[in-house]
């Protein structure tokens, strides 16, 4: 397998962990940390597909800017998809940023494996 290759596949298996992490979250009632857990899973999925398309970006906000550059606006990727990540970075950010955030379980996105 390729540097390239052996990356998407580091990112791919760190999504999925993620999942498995918030899903273990979810159960015991840690909201905060497993709507964190959700974002980073997106985020590492959405990294893979940059990487893909030989982009690397650095920031949070680069990749956002670049998921949607690259896969919403051009109809790659259905713009609903675009706004849950938009939702889970939102999300993340106050869940794990804000003074007294109130995260309970209507406020973690439902997923699907």
């Amino acid at each position: 397998m390729t540097v390239k290759g052996d990356y998407i596949k580091y990112k791919l298996k760190r999504a999925d962990d993620a999942i498995k992490a918030a899903e273990v979250l979810m159960k015991e009632g840690f909201w905060l940390d497993s709507l964190s857990k959700i974002y980073y899973a997106a985020f590492y999925a959405v990294n893979a597909l940059l990487i893909n398309m030989e982009l690397n970006p650095k920031t949070h906000s680069g990749t956002k800017s670049l998921f949607h550059k690259e896969f919403i606006l051009k109809g790659i990727i259905d713009k609903k998809f675009g706004f849950l990540y938009d939702t889970l970075l939102a999300k993340r950010f106050e869940a794990d940023y804000e003074n007294f955030a109130l995260i309970d379980e209507n406020s973690v996105p439902e997923f699907k494996k």
